[in-house]
């Protein structure tokens, strides 16, 4: 089963499964469904998980242990409001503290400090980048299927490269991703690929006008005010010239 790189509907599937998305969110996840059978599997564990869950019995606390609690609180505020004793065997704890061995013993466990300090501050400076991400090191680019900008209507796989002109640039005001469009000529815009940057592939924008070869996942964005081709998400940008 191949890996499915939608990662804008993937982490939605939850949603959709306790049913909190919105029709229109709804209507793409289950488009997306058609298609994916590892988000359908997904799915299927997510529900079945939800069955489980729904068969577990309800267990309610047989009384109220908050007076209970309410007397411990108030036992320990008169506790502490109570004048301190006076400490016992105070010239014995001088003497300790001054010994050479209690000095000994204070230095050896800073240094134990300092060293699972700069242990830790290591271990996280070297953590590594998310799962996402550093699957992405072992794409082999060259399996992705070459399509035209002409042709991507006529395109039947679902992973693509495509190359042509950065048209423009623009941040999407419903999730705050980034997209961009790839035209063959920056003086014809009729024909183009709307191409979309999403988390947590994190890739540095192309620059307008510069010509660029994009790969990712290919798709066709039937909402009413779009109706365009799309590779969404983007895995890969490579600039030509």
């Amino acid at each position: 089963m191949k890996k499915c790189w939608r990662v804008n509907l993937r982490r939605d599937l939850m949603r959709y499964v306790t049913e909190g998305l919105t029709p229109n969110r709804v209507r793409r996840i289950e488009d997306h469904l058609l298609d994916c059978g590892e988000c359908r599997d997904t799915v299927a564990r997510l529900r079945s998980g939800q069955r489980f869950a729904a068969q577990l019995p309800r267990i309610m606390p047989q009384r109220d242990l908050w007076n209970a609690i309410e007397a411990a609180i108030d036992q320990t505020d008169t506790r502490a409001a109570r004048p301190a004793r006076p400490p016992r065997n105070t010239a014995r704890w001088r003497n300790l503290l001054v010994a050479p061995r209690f000095a000994l013993a204070a230095i050896a466990g800073i240094v134990l400090l300092s060293v699972v300090f700069i242990t830790l501050h290591h271990r996280t400076a070297a953590e590594p980048e998310p799962a996402g991400l550093k699957s992405l090191e072992a794409v082999d680019w060259d399996e992705f299927h070459p399509v035209r900008i002409s042709d991507i209507e006529s395109n039947t796989k679902p992973h693509v490269v495509a190359e042509g002109y950065v048209s423009e640039l623009r941040v999407n005001d419903e999730d705050g991703d980034l997209s961009f469009r790839l035209v063959d000529n920056l003086g014809e815009q009729e024909r183009f690929i709307v191409c979309e940057i999403i988390d947590p592939i994190r890739l540095k924008p192309p620059t307008v006008g510069s010509r660029v070869r994009v790969y990712g996942v290919s798709r066709y964005d039937g909402e009413h005010d779009h109706n365009w081709y799309e590779v969404h998400p983007v895995l890969n940008i490579e600039v030509v010239r």
